[in-house]
């Protein structure tokens, strides 16, 4: 046993609610397996040689949470292997959408019980049917308790409150275990989740051996341009990523990671090194397969061909029996690697692996030391290998490594002080048990239910009063309008077009293919789009969003090219409904709308990622979102003066001024990097993830505006989003003199969820950790780095940012500059300036 169990379980022996947070494969499953074990020990359902002494358990049960049903499916048979090692006669089951057989046998007879929290939401409403097993519960264990951060952590909280509620009523007093990667804030973490003291334990006595850590530049592009397909070197000049939102023709100086790392995939796995690639979209998994295979065709002096590694793609997207036969063919060595998504940087067994390739820096630490973590046979050496890509975020890191090294990693951020999701939660909970006076200051504290209450009541959702019911009175099944993800709840079912002949391309019946959401579908499943699966490509031929479940239908192809969707962000109609001053700068709360549209997509070929067709129409429709949103507009002396100040700054801003003929460049970039700065900090000044949250910076703040004298944008941009970009232009040239500049911050969730109003009513103190971080940062980069001013989710790859021009305007904002600081910058008379452009960064 490794120090770490021990404490662990010393600790539960004392009553503590318990928090794990060690490295991957340090035996975490076996701290709560084991207290398990104990609890049906000591309360007299097991014998002490592991057989059952009553086949009722009615004394002490066991629910254990996953982030998800692969996990769960792991972790049961980790569970079950555990007990049958110890001779333990203890059941356990999994309950979740999949399951199939006797649920009510399950509820009544299971010792331990496995599901999510997406599941967990839903049962609670059914809770007397759950009797036996809540008047038992004696411990809740809540796996990779890390990934429950933002939207999710806030939903997750409060159904952990409500369950608690639940066990409360039929006498169940459960303790609680939580695993957890290492983050920077585990304490405070898993306190908000649970609102019960935790004890951490996160000194790892588990054994590690060395690990070699590579940061792997490509090597630079083959520049000859006009190479055919069939004599391209195997170089490419594109970005290969599903989230590549920029328009432009910038060619890359290196080898993009998506056809980098498939060679050292390759050269790992054809030395027989299991190996996991961690790939950043589903796509890139199937296509990285085949580069491998290409590479080691190419490369016969290399690699003995008479023999050929075994390796498959893991992603979401393939069914359940196709992941789970390749997760037992990698544990079993029939496979000797793994083109994933983030799906395999948690904890399921894999078994033992040498070798993990990242291609592209993930976006946190947290996930990078989680994902290499995966690599290591206890004290054997391991590898890991990131292959940077030619983001500005990745050269970044490849060119200061001891960002990775010397810095904690990002913290978990958690937020029930949201009045959006506590009051949805509110409704859930008194529709599962009435609320009482009982519930002050333990469900929530007194007077935020009481106000919660009086407000449903009145909106004729809960009858009666805390002083002696309160009961549900609204359409049944609150408990389906919480949504844990924040997305869209539609799913788009993808199967064969009705003419495809399955014998002809040898295909089974069933395509194994999971549902895909509908962001998801816009952007990967278009008509004309070119998908990979299982090895063999399909084409969208059409698209039917007229059946209550709308069906995507796919035909084979064999084409010598795959696609890649092009994207654009704007925000449209903002309408403000609170105003205040700042020193001079004027901010805004209020809703509009966010719009996403992806409107083009590009033919890639295959083998080198060269362009065969681009700028090829989705003919989908832009995806709109009504939000709250936060903006502050710029005054115009400070404009003036600041971009005559910048006005000769260019590629420090990490963009080529020649390439925009715009003066305004320099002051832009720094609008672009204070609002870069203010997401980044959120969650320093405020419980909110910054991945929630998202951000514009813009010259013509007006144009995005509602105004009385025009329709809304959003009512004439069905077709496109030029057709929006072409109204703010038409608009801009209309309003004349009234545009001001500034930048926007938006709840990144339909309807919002409180965020940009927090953000409204903290702003100084946000804008005041945002220029302490650009101005203190020691990257000594105009441009910025991950710690000032990148963002991994920046639609323009971080650029252009210019620090101090950011630094200026929220000193001016701050009143920590005086505007005479600016006076010489000021022209004598009336400045008219360049024309200012409708420019606007995401």
């Amino acid at each position: 046993m490794f120090s770490h169990q021990a404490a662990a379980l010393n600790a539960l022996e004392d009553n503590d609610n318990v928090t794990i947070a060690t490295s991957t494969s340090s035996g975490k499953t076996h701290i709560y397996g084991l207290q398990i074990a104990r609890n049906l020990l000591d309360a007299g359902v097991l014998n002490a040689d592991g057989t059952r002494a009553t086949e009722r358990n009615d004394a002490s049960t066991a629910l254990c949470v996953y982030p998800m049903k692969a996990l769960t499916k792991d972790q049961h048979e980790s569970l079950t292997d555990l007990y049958d090692q110890l001779g333990l006669d203890i059941r356990v089951e999994t309950y979740d959408g999949d399951t199939t057989g006797d649920r009510r046998a399950i509820r009544n007879e299971a010792d331990v019980i496995l599901t999510n929290f997406a599941a967990l939401n839903v049962y609670l409403e059914h809770h007397d049917k759950w009797s036996r097993f809540y008047s038992a519960l004696d411990l809740v264990a809540i796996d990779e308790s890390h990934t429950y951060t933002g939207i999710e952590g806030m939903h997750v909280a409060w159904i952990l409150r409500r369950m608690k509620r639940v066990a409360t009523y039929w006498g169940g007093n459960p303790q609680y275990t939580l695993t957890s990667a290492t983050i920077g804030n585990p304490h405070a973490h898993s306190l908000e989740l649970l609102n019960e003291p935790v004890t951490v334990i996160d000194d790892d006595g588990s054994p590690h051996g060395p690990r070699d850590i590579v940061l792997w530049n490509p090597p630079p592009r083959d520049k000859t341009r006009d190479a055919t397909p069939d004599d391209a070197p195997f170089t490419t000049t594109d970005q290969d990523s599903e989230t590549d939102e920029s328009d432009t023709e910038f060619v890359a100086e290196r080898v993009p990671a998506s056809v980098e790392a498939p060679k050292v995939f390759n050269h790992l796995t054809s030395s027989e090194i299991r190996t996991l690639l961690f790939c950043p979209s589903r796509k890139l998994t199937e296509l990285s397969i085949q580069r491998a295979d290409d590479h080691r065709k190419h490369n016969t002096r290399e690699y003995d061909l008479t023999s050929k590694p075994q390796r498959e793609a893991y992603n979401a997207g393939l069914g359940r029996r196709t992941r789970h036969s390749r997760e037992h063919q990698f544990k079993t060595d029939v496979l000797t690697g793994l083109a994933t998504t983030s799906a395999l940087e948690l904890g399921i067994d894999i078994g033992d692996l040498d070798a993990t390739v990242l291609m592209g820096y993930p976006g946190q630490r947290q996930s990078f030391w989680q994902r290499i973590g995966r690599a290591g046979r206890e004290a054997s050496h391991s590898l890991s290998v990131l292959v940077g890509d030619h983001r500005t975020l990745d050269q970044y890191i490849i060119n200061h490594p001891e960002y990775l090294l010397e810095n904690d990693v990002e913290d978990a951020v958690v937020d029930t002080s949201n009045n959006s999701v506590f009051a949805t939660h509110v409704l859930c909970a008194s529709d599962e048990i009435a609320l009482t006076e009982d519930d002050l200051d333990t469900f929530a504290e007194t007077d935020r239910l009481r106000a919660a209450v009086q407000m449903w009541r009145e909106a004729g959702y809960i009858d009666g009063y805390l002083d002696a019911a309160a009961h549900y009175c609204g359409p049944s099944r609150p408990q389906t309008q919480v949504n844990l993800y924040g997305n869209n709840d539609t799913d788009y079912r993808l199967e064969l077009a009705p003419d495809v002949d399955r014998d002809h391309w040898g295909l089974p019946d069933d395509l194994d293919l999971e549902p895909v959401e509908q962001n998801r579908a816009y952007r990967d499943y278009h008509e004309g789009a070119v998908r990979l699966q299982n090895g063999q490509q399909f084409e969208v031929v059409n698209v039917d969003e007229e059946r209550p479940q709308p069906v995507i239908q796919l035909k084979p192809v064999d084409h010598d090219y795959y696609t890649r969707t092009q994207n654009k962000v704007n925000v449209l109609d903002a309408d403000s409904e609170e105003t205040r001053d700042i020193n001079g700068f004027t901010l805004h709360f209020g809703r509009g709308t966010v719009l996403v549209h992806y409107h083009s997509y590009d033919q890639m070929y295959i083998s080198n990622s060269e362009p065969k067709q681009q700028m090829l129409a989705t003919e989908t429709p832009p995806i709109l979102m009504d939000t709250q949103l936060c903006w502050v507009e710029v005054p115009d002396d400070v404009e003036t003066a600041l971009v005559r100040k910048y006005q000769h700054y260019g590629l420090e801003t990490g963009v080529d001024p020649d390439e925009t003929g715009m003066a305004h460049l320099g002051y832009v970039a720094g609008l672009h990097a204070a609002e870069h700065a203010t997401i980044q900090t959120a969650p320093l000044e405020l419980r909110v993830d910054k991945n929630d949250l998202g951000g514009l910076a813009t010259l013509v703040m007006d144009t995005h505006y509602t105004h009385n004298e025009y329709d809304e944008i959003t009512d004439s941009i069905s077709e496109s989003f030029e057709a929006a970009k072409h109204a703010l232009e038409q608009r801009t040239q209309e309003l004349g003199g009234q545009t001001r500049s500034g930048w926007f911050i938006y709840d990144g969730v339909e309807g919002g969820l409180g965020f940009a109003r927090a953000i409204y009513d903290n702003f100084e103190a946000l804008c005041e950790r945002a220029r302490d971080q650009l101005e203190n940062c020691q990257c000594g980069q105009p441009n910025g780095c991950p710690a000032c001013t990148f963002d991994e989710n920046c639609g323009n790859d971080n650029k252009p940012l210019l620090r101090q021009s950011a630094v200026d305007v929220l000193d001016q904002l701050l009143g920590d500059a005086d505007r005479e600081d600016l006076s010489e910058h000021l022209p004598d008379d009336d400045y008219g300036g360049n024309r200012r452009p409708v420019v606007f960064y995401s």
